[in-house]
C-alpha cells in the first residue's frame, strides 16, 4: 500500500510540475487532379499557441502528388512559414521565415471494414539568416493510421506519427484522433485532436485542436 501511495505522489508531482499548452491549427486544403495519376495540392494554415492567446506561425505549402496505383502514391512539397521566435538583438518575439522541403511515400489498403495507411516522410528545414539559408533539422517520420470508412458522412480515424531526428534518435511521437465530415463530392471538413509526446525531458505538454476545410477543385 505504501508503494502505491508513493507512486501516486510521484505521478501527481510530475503532472503538477509540467506546463500545459493547448494550441489550434486552422486552415484550408486544396486539391486539383490533373489526370488519374497527378494532382496539385496546396495548404494554408494559421497556428496559435500559448493556450490560443498568440499566433505562433503562418504556414503555406504547395506540392505535387503522383498516384502509382490504387495502393501507392509519392509526393513532394515545399513549405514556407513564419514562426514566432525570440530575437536577442530585438529583445522581443518576432516572426522569422523558415523553409521546409519534404517528400512522402504513401501506402494504403482496405483490411476488413478498416483502411490502414502508412506514410514515410523525409523532411529538411532551413531558416533565413544574414548569410543565407541555414539548415536547422532533418527528420524521418513514420506515420501509421487506421480509419473507418462507412456509409455515413463521418469517417473517424486514429494515428501515430514517429519523429526520428536524423543523426540522433527518436524525439517525438504524435498521437492523433480525428473525424472527417463529407459535405459533398468536393467539400469536406476535418476535425482532429492530437498530442505531441516528447521522448526527451520537457516541462511542456502540448495538445492541439485542428480544423481544416478541404476542397477538391
Amino acid at each position: 500500500m505504501k508503494k502505491i501511495l508513493l507512486l501516486l505522489l510521484l505521478i501527481s508531482g510530475k503532472m503538477l510540475g509540467q506546463e500545459t499548452d493547448i494550441r489550434s491549427w486552422t486552415g484550408v486544403s486544396l486539391e486539383k487532379k490533373l489526370n488519374k495519376h497527378i494532382s496539385l495540392n496546396a495548404n494554408l494554415q494559421v497556428r496559435t499557441t500559448d493556450n490560443f492567446t498568440a499566433v505562433g506561425s503562418y504556414v503555406g505549402e504547395f506540392g505535387l502528388g503522383y498516384k502509382i496505383n490504387k495502393h501507392w502514391e509519392v509526393s513532394a512539397y515545399y513549405r514556407f512559414s513564419k514562426r514566432q521566435k525570440w530575437d536577442k538583438s530585438e529583445d522581443a518575439y518576432i516572426y522569422k521565415p523558415f523553409h521546409r522541403f519534404y517528400a512522402n511515400i504513401d501506402y494504403d489498403r482496405k483490411i476488413s471494414i478498416f483502411k490502414l495507411s502508412y506514410r514515410l516522410r523525409y523532411q529538411d528545414q532551413f531558416k533565413d539568416t544574414d548569410t543565407g539559408l541555414e539548415e536547422t533539422k532533418s527528420y524521418l517520420r513514420n506515420k501509421i493510421e487506421l480509419a473507418y470508412p462507412n456509409k455515413t458522412r463521418f469517417t473517424p480515424s486514429i494515428s501515430a506519427d514517429f519523429f526520428y531526428k536524423i543523426g540522433e534518435d527518436f524525439d517525438q511521437i504524435r498521437y492523433k484522433a480525428g473525424v472527417d465530415y463529407t459535405v459533398n463530392k468536393r467539400n469536406s471538413v476535418g476535425l482532429t485532436f492530437f498530442r505531441d509526446y516528447a521522448l526527451v525531458p520537457t516541462d511542456l505538454d502540448v495538445y492541439t485542436i485542428g480544423l481544416t476545410y478541404k476542397l477538391k477543385l
